[in-house]
């Protein structure tokens, strides 16, 4: 296996690991486990539990800022806002860690990582958020009220996805995304009247 594609197996089981036990619950050898390789060989491709940590959610959050934006060549507003809903309960549904990686919270990293997660975290809420604005057409456009909005749809999704990888049949996104999104825009239109 080549070095890249080693790392990125090293990243998808971090993930994992990361999900389960949260990052005070999570040791190198906790990662090397599930990637069934020495901590030794572990530590020729990240420098620790911190660096582990930095590059998983990184690596969650450039993809999810990369898909919101390949979303903006969609035809309509409504179907740029459903292609973003679909991708992140999609996301979510795969991989249920990367919801926590998007909502943020405290961080153990130093404070220039820190900053490099927090402003793509800030960038995908805000593609969202634009892309919620862009349907739902609000009078004034607040950054809190839009906040607040991002914040509402993401947790529904959150939701929704979470509920279908415990299901039992196979879990469809884009059919998730299309009920989920009637709700939520016929409330923000009620909302606003």
């Amino acid at each position: 296996m080549r070095r890249d594609e080693r790392l990125a197996s090293i990243l998808d089981a971090a993930a994992g690991v990361f999900a389960g036990r949260g990052f005070g619950g999570c040791t190198m050898r906790d990662v090397a486990k599930a990637c069934r390789i020495s901590p030794g060989s572990l530590y020729r491709h990240v420098g620790g539990t911190a660096d582990l940590y930095y590059r998983v959610q990184r690596r969650i959050l450039e993809a999810a800022v990369a898909s919101a934006e390949a979303t903006q060549m969609a035809r309509t507003a409504r179907d740029r806002l459903r292609a973003v809903v679909t991708d992140h309960i999609r996301r979510v549904i795969a991989r249920p860690g990367e919801a926590e990686v998007i909502r943020g919270g405290p961080s153990p990293l130093p404070e220039r990582q820190r900053q490099t997660i927090e402003g793509l975290r800030v960038r995908y809420l805000a593609l969202v958020g634009a892309a919620i604005d862009d349907v739902v057409r609000p009078k004034v456009r607040r950054k809190r009220d839009t906040e607040r909005r991002t914040e509402l749809l993401l947790g529904m999704a959150d939701r929704h996805a979470w509920n279908a990888a415990h299901a039992d049949g196979p879990a469809r996104p884009d059919r998730l995304a299309t009920p989920l999104l009637t709700l939520f825009l016929e409330g923000a239109r009620r909302a606003g009247k």
